[in-house]
């Protein structure tokens, strides 16, 4: 796979890892849908490192969750 259709693939998950990490913060913790939807964001997160050599890709931004005061 090329870097470039590699990018585009990474970027086009961009908004579904997005919402999922901000789901997470809004369900208990260690339940079954909180488990799956972080494995989801793992396998992103690990997709990004096999196709570019790099897990963090989208933690570059800083945090998912918008800064007070900033929106989205």
């Amino acid at each position: 796979m090329t870097r470039e259709v590699a990018d585009r693939l990474l970027e086009s998950l961009r908004p579904t890892r997005h919402l999922l990490t901000r789901t997470l913060a809004d369900i208990p913790i260690g339940g079954s849908e909180y488990r799956q939807i972080d494995r989801v964001v793992r396998e992103i997160d690990g997709l990004a490192e096999i196709l570019i050599g790099d897990a963090t890709h989208y933690h570059s931004g800083g945090h998912s969750a918008p800064v007070a005061g900033q929106g989205e």
